[in-house]
């Protein structure tokens, strides 16, 4: 009888060291599963976090800074070309657009132009025609005139290609000029004071 106990007390013994001990190997796996996830996600989020000054560094590789010599050249070999290659793409329709009406007045006052001229020199000859009924010297205050009209826009044609080149070499030397937030002028009045008497001024506050 004795023995019997003795073997009853030594298998629950042994039966409870040995679920005490899957117990331990349970909470033990599970606490290596959790340890595993947490280092996962960690591991994650340093990678997610080293990847943010990466992506910040080409996001600003990919921000465009033209030349302005080669902005130069290009609006010299072809006019609206330079403005095209700052990007500046809303300028090429005004650009051609001044050049379609400083030629179409080039082509208009020179048209009027020859047309007075040929009747000028016609009625000088004596072989006049019917096609205007204005006396010499009308005709050839309106050439004088349409000849003027003609040369006038000739040196505005010119002078607007060297605005284009002028407007496109400056347009890409100032693309990377950074204007602060912190740039402010401020004008407001103030007293000058001193040891005999008191006076207004405007005072100018400019912060850079």
């Amino acid at each position: 009888m004795s023995g019997w106990v003795g073997a009853q007390t030594n298998d629950s013994v042994v039966s409870g060291t040995t679920s005490l001990t899957i117990a331990e190997r349970k909470a033990e796996l599970l606490n290596k599963k959790l340890a595993a996830q947490n280092d996962a996600g960690q591991a994650r989020f340093d990678t997610i976090d080293n990847r943010k000054p990466k992506l910040k560094e080409q996001k600003e590789q990919y921000i465009f800074i033209p030349d302005p010599n080669k902005s130069m050249w290009y609006a010299l070999i072809c006019p609206g070309l330079g403005q095209i290659y700052n990007r500046r793409y809303w300028k090429v329709p005004i650009v051609y657009g001044g050049f379609a009406g400083l030629i179409y007045g080039i082509s208009w006052s020179g048209k009027n132009y020859n047309l007075y001229r040929r009747e000028y020199t016609a009625s000088q000859k004596g072989n006049r025609t019917t096609l205007f009924h204005l006396s010499d010297t009308e005709l050839k205050n309106r050439m004088d005139a349409s000849r003027r009209s003609r040369d006038l826009c000739i040196i505005g044609t010119v002078a607007f290609y060297g605005i284009t080149v002028l407007d496109a070499f400056v347009d890409a030397a100032l693309a990377d000029f950074d204007i602060s937030p912190d740039l402010s002028m401020k004008i407001k009045p103030t007293i000058i004071q001193n040891p005999k008497n008191m006076a207004l001024a405007m005072q100018i506050n400019i912060n850079f």
